[in-house]
């Protein structure tokens, strides 16, 4: 039976990057329709770093954006 490989650190910190990238587009006109696809998007993408024990760190003064569970 093959064992299942961990996600590596590094793409968890470049998927946080991608979830902080979200809050840019607070500022910009987007169709309701849309805005419910992107939001469905970032909460899949918190999930797989939830899924890995961390949760996301929103302080924009922090380097880092994950905390380990």
């Amino acid at each position: 039976m093959k064992k299942e490989t961990d996600t590596e650190l590094r793409s968890l910190h470049i998927v946080a990057e991608m979830v902080m990238k979200f809050a840019q587009l607070h500022v910009l006109n987007i169709k309701e329709e849309d805005w419910k696809l992107l939001n469905n998007a970032r909460q899949c993408l918190e999930k797989v770093i939830h899924d890995n024990g961390y949760r996301m760190n929103y302080d924009k003064n922090l380097k880092n954006h994950l905390i380990k569970l």
